[in-house]
């Protein structure tokens, strides 16, 4: 039982940490960055993530709520951002300091840090108990009164913490622009240098100890703590099943004992309590919900267990633990015929009346009337599979005669998929000269025509978006459709199904929206 339990425990960090490197290669995308030295200024610069990610890292895609909240409280023009404040308390009452654990970049650093094995390890610096108050010190002198009461002539003032505290902005921000940036190699000074301090101290200290920066020094950790005992994302305690053998605690980083206090604004919802504990004692509000939808959706080994009774007495296969239940597959297969319509309606429209007639008759740019023909056609072809596969999953479910008949339907689903994909590859290649066109916008009266006939010109890229999207959903889709006629029982193949059955619905309703958008953005742009 305490190996099951240390191997579910080391499995649940080796999620967490992939999670958390995930994160931080989408947040921190913007590759050319890392190559140019130059930071990344497009619209999604605008937005906040949870964690501290600095807005200066050169591949940062958007901006760090604390580096966001200094440069509006040093502004001089205004002393309140309602988007900022608003962004902290939506990352806070739906995480709470989940974000630390799991979205934080300088926090995965911290912890594949504390994974060196040298020395012996400590989870806490000597005077914790005052110490950990640091960081709400922190928040309110060099995050919200530096920033905004001390101004330069200019009535400007400074980002204090990001200036002259910020090892993460040193680490992803300061160290690749100075590299990377000769001019900026020439300018360093003491404020350099300090930061570099920092950076090295909290390092050094990361190795020994458990996440030093996180416990005594984080202000964003300090604002999410607030919030734990009323985030989404709550630990819960069963006190009949606790035996208060302190488990938990020892699992703890932070070295909280969670069975007496499940919620504390230290606890960085990592979950290693909840894997450690050897009663099953400690549960999530989150965990608790998603038990919720899988005993709604999916056949559980209670059911099974009837199910083969049953199927003995009758003579039938028994049902599978893991696979869909029939009313869910039934709510799948009208989210995707809806989908399939809509996507049909959207081709229709935009592939072979919109795109191909105005710009081949209109614009006669080279090559842009047979590539809309054939995108437009490759899209009503996803869309018309998208439609197929959900009639036939709504007719065929549990229905053993129309089943026998699922090999010759896929075959057909087949032939349209390889045709779509035909016309796909043909009209993307014919196109190839239409993004220098989006970018370089309308250069004589022909290609202004074609602007006013779209309404606006970055409609185009909508609808070579939505193509991709119909063309990277079909093999989705045929895999659901071959998994729920095979009713596998291998883990694998139940696996295999249920992400499939997810993410078929996500992109088809993503398809749904998106060419419904796309109709009214043309309608009312």
């Amino acid at each position: 039982m305490a190996n099951k339990k240390a191997a579910a425990a080391a499995n649940h960090t080796r999620i967490r940490n992939w999670f958390q490197a995930a994160w931080f290669a989408i947040t921190n995308g913007y590759v050319r960055g890392y190559t140019s030295g130059k930071i990344f200024t497009g619209p999604t610069k605008a937005l906040c993530v949870p964690g501290l990610n600095c807005y200066s890292c050169p591949g940062a895609l958007a901006a760090c709520p604390i580096g966001s909240l200094q440069a509006v409280l040093n502004s001089g023009g205004f002393k309140l951002s309602l988007y900022v404040f608003g962004c902290l308390s939506a990352f806070g009452v739906l995480f709470g300091r989940l974000v630390c654990a799991w979205m934080c970049p300088f926090g995965l650093f911290q912890d594949l840090l504390y994974k060196i094995k040298i020395g012996p390890k400590k989870k806490n610096l000597p005077g914790h108990k005052y110490l950990r108050w640091l960081r709400f010190v922190v928040l309110a002198v060099m995050v919200i009164a530096l920033p905004a009461l001390v101004m330069s002539d200019g009535g400007s003032g400074q980002p204090w913490f990001c200036e002259w505290i910020c090892p993460s902005g040193t680490l992803l921000g300061g160290i690749p622009l100075v590299a990377l940036n000769e001019e900026f190699q020439a300018i360093i000074g003491f404020r350099f240098a300090w930061k570099m301090a920092i950076l090295v101290l909290c390092a050094v200290g990361a190795v020994v100890f458990y996440r030093p920066f996180c416990k005594y020094l984080c202000p964003l950790g300090a604002i999410y703590g607030l919030f734990n005992p009323v985030s989404t994302y709550r630990l819960e305690v069963d006190s009949d099943k606790c035996i208060k053998c302190r488990a938990c605690q020892r699992a703890c980083g932070m070295d909280i004992a969670t069975f007496e206090n499940p919620n504390s604004m230290d606890c960085i919802r990592c979950g290693d309590c909840v894997a450690a504990c050897p009663k099953g004692a400690i549960s999530s509000t989150w965990g608790k919900m998603v038990q919720s939808v899988k005993s709604r959706c999916f056949v559980d080994d209670e059911e099974v267990a009837k199910a083969a009774a049953a199927a003995a007495t009758a003579g039938a296969a028994p049902a599978t633990a893991g696979i869909v239940k029939p009313g869910t597959i039934r709510l799948i297969g009208i989210l995707m015929l809806v989908g399939g319509i809509v996507g049909i309606c959207t081709g229709c429209y935009f592939g072979l009346y919109h795109d191909f007639l105005y710009r081949l008759t209109i614009a006669k740019l080279e090559n842009i009337g047979a590539a809309s023909l054939f995108l437009g056609v490759a899209k009503l072809l996803a869309a018309a599979i998208v439609a197929f596969t959900g009639l036939h999953l709504l007719r065929d479910v549990n229905d053993v005669e129309r089943s026998k008949s699922a090999n010759e339907k896929i075959r057909i689903a087949l032939i349209l998929y390889l045709l779509g994909i035909v016309c796909f590859v043909v009209g993307f290649s014919l196109e190839a000269n239409l993004p220098e066109f989006l970018a370089a916008g309308p250069q004589n009266a022909n290609q202004e025509a074609l602007a006013d006939s779209l309404g606006q010109i970055g409609l185009l890229k909508d609808h070579i978006f939505y193509n991709n999207y119909c063309i990277i959903c079909l093999p989705i889709l045929k895999l659901l459709t071959f998994a729920l006629k095979k009713q596998l029982d291998t883990g694998t193949s139940k696996a295999l199904l249920n992400f499939a059955l997810v993410l078929s619905t996500i992109l088809t309703l993503f398809a749904s929206a998106w060419g419904l958008l796309s109709i009214f953005s043309f309608i009312y742009g």
